[in-house]
């Protein structure tokens, strides 16, 4: 079996790169990384008098972005488990209800989805290929994303290898453990794939959550951007999506599930969920797809000994008695 990266280098790219690159996001702001769990780090960022060829009033962004550390041993990755039944793929969940099912460290909101967008765990297809521990809970599909076009992945073996590719309907996904799909393809080779000019409202401004990987595939990244909430943040393009993805790191990089869909969620030190972005629709919507990781908790910084402390209460006694006896 060839390995997964070797795999994609062998297969067709099915975007093209736009040569000319503006950068709507010239008032864009990034906080430096705080590590949440060992592997994994947070940050956030936000961008004023955001405006595109289409719309000259000025947008606000506000980002959660987290960056995951695949060559941590400790990280694992999950999605939404297939319900079994006969009626639709998965039962909805809303992003933190998916994490507190599963003892889950973070997640966000992954797969499009149908019927959207009741607010209750009903059962509900998902749109793209999904795969959770090794079982395809969807398979890959034409039409997946809207307003119709074929999904991308970003999949995952057991050993966290990972690529974002197009796998046809009927492709052999036997090497992957994870999967989860979305689209259109944002970002290859650090180029941007999307029209900075939004063709429809599909790719105008909205609530966007996507992800992406760095130049060597060592890292991953989350991104949600609230939308729909003048005076905080806007949305954003899927060209500016495609711009956050290049300053928090990425390379490569997809769009998935967004609008009202879009949430990150983190858990405390009980395991409980602690939203980290607006949704806007003021609550979480229940999804028919969820994506998340297990991680190792931070090494506990050491206490200082007994001995230790007395130690150092007697080389400053001694400083003190020195300085007397001068």
């Amino acid at each position: 079996m060839k390995p997964l990266l070797s795999l994609a280098r062998s297969l067709p790219l099915f975007a093209l790169a736009l040569t000319t690159q503006a950068h709507a996001l010239d008032n864009a702001s990034l906080n430096g990384w705080t590590a949440l769990y060992k592997g994994v780090d947070y940050t956030t960022g936000f961008a004023t008098g955001v405006t595109s060829p289409t719309n000259s009033t000025p947008r606000s962004h506000a980002i959660n972005a987290m960056r995951i550390d695949l060559r941590d041993p400790d990280i694992r990755f999950f999605s939404t488990p297939g319900n079994g039944s006969v009626i639709g793929d998965t039962n909805a969940q809303t992003t933190s209800d998916f994490l507190e099912a599963y003892d889950l460290q973070v997640a966000i909101n992954a797969n499009f989805f149908s019927p959207c967008c009741a607010a209750s765990p009903d059962p509900k297809d998902v749109l793209g290929l999904a795969i959770s521990n090794g079982s395809v809970v969807s398979p890959s599909d034409y039409n997946a994303i809207p307003p119709g076009g074929s999904a991308y992945s970003l999949a995952l073996t057991a050993g966290n290898e990972a690529l974002i590719k197009y796998f046809a309907p009927g492709a052999d996904v036997s090497m992957l453990y994870t999967a989860v799909s979305g689209g259109p393809l944002l970002l290859s080779d650090g180029q941007i794939l999307v029209a900075e000019a939004p063709q429809n409202s599909f790719y105008d401004s909205n609530p966007r959550t996507a992800v992406g990987l760095s130049a060597d595939a060592r890292y991953l990244y989350l991104l949600t951007v609230d939308g729909r909430q003048p005076g905080y943040s806007d949305g954003a393009t899927l060209y500016e999506t495609a711009e956050w993805l290049q300053l928090i790191g990425a390379t490569q990089g997809l769009n998935l599930d967004g609008g009202g869909s879009t949430a990150m969620v983190r858990a405390d030190v009980d395991g409980n969920a602690v939203l980290l972005n607006k949704p806007s629709g003021r609550v979480e919507r229940y999804n028919a797809n969820n994506f998340g990781l297990y991680a190792a908790a931070l090494p506990a910084v050491p206490e200082p000994s007994a001995w230790a402390l007395m130690m150092f209460g007697m080389l400053v006694l001694l400083a003190a008695s020195r300085r007397l006896h001068r």
